[in-house]
């Protein structure tokens, strides 16, 4: 692919090889990223430039569809010989990070609503969980599994500290956290270690994205919780769309 070959930028690409060979590993490099949308990863870059973008910046946007490509980390991006942009903000999560505070705040549990959502007793509100994806408690033994998992982490009257992103609610009003245990344990992390989840990443909050990412792969390849069995042959979001049997 052309993000193993030394040479650093799709100009001195396209000198090298030709216009020809070089249009043939440009549309492989596009179809290798066509299973999933450019955008629904934290970092994308156009396959005609040299820079690369966090998804949390608007500067990508003006770039062409049809031409993106994703990645899932700044360092893959810097492996396929891309440079990140200079503007304020795309770097990276980190740089958004550092220009304020990290919001935090306190959660009672007051119960738990199925494998990704609960009920804080400070708003009275549904607080959901960030990144993760449980099966939903219409999917039978699994949504009921991944419900009892987070009660085991959290119980209700745990009192637990949230951590929110950039985007602090979703189009159903419920407040989006990063949720962690008296003993400081992330709990989206835990439950993605212990395989009661999949990856849902939505932009801009990828704050902790590169972390589940590789907890939710790393019990995938164990079989723990339920990728022994199969949970996950229909998603939580394909159940939703109604495209299960």
């Amino acid at each position: 692919m052309v993000n193993r070959i030394t040479l650093t930028s799709s100009r001195q690409l396209r000198s090298a090889l030709g216009p020809l060979l070089f249009g043939v590993l440009l549309l492989a490099s596009v179809a290798s990223c066509a299973a999933q949308p450019a955008e629904s990863l934290p970092y994308v870059a156009s396959v005609r430039g040299e820079v690369f973008y966090w998804v949390g910046c608007d500067g990508w946007r003006s770039l062409s569809p049809g031409n993106l490509r994703g990645f899932a980390s700044a360092a893959d991006a810097r492996a396929a010989g891309y440079r990140p942009s200079r503007a304020r903000g795309c770097s990276g999560p980190a740089e958004t990070a550092g220009h304020g505070p990290t919001e935090t705040g306190t959660c009672t549990v007051v119960r738990i609503v199925d494998g990704d959502t609960l009920v804080c007793r400070e708003a009275d509100e549904r607080v959901r969980l960030l990144l993760i994806d449980a099966p939903e408690m219409g999917q039978g033994e699994f949504g009921e599994r991944a419900r009892a998992a987070l009660e085991r982490i959290v119980p209700p009257g745990t009192v637990a500290t949230v951590e929110l992103d950039l985007q602090q609610r979703d189009r159903y009003g419920r407040l989006l956290v990063y949720l962690y245990s008296p003993g400081g344990e992330m709990v989206n992390a835990a439950l993605a270690r212990a395989g009661y989840v999949v990856a849902a990443v939505i932009p801009p909050n990828v704050r902790h994205v590169d972390r589940i990412r590789v907890e939710i792969e790393a019990a995938r390849q164990a079989g723990r919780g339920l990728w022994s069995g199969s949970a996950f042959d229909c998603s939580p979001a394909e159940h939703r769309a109604g495209r299960c049997d």
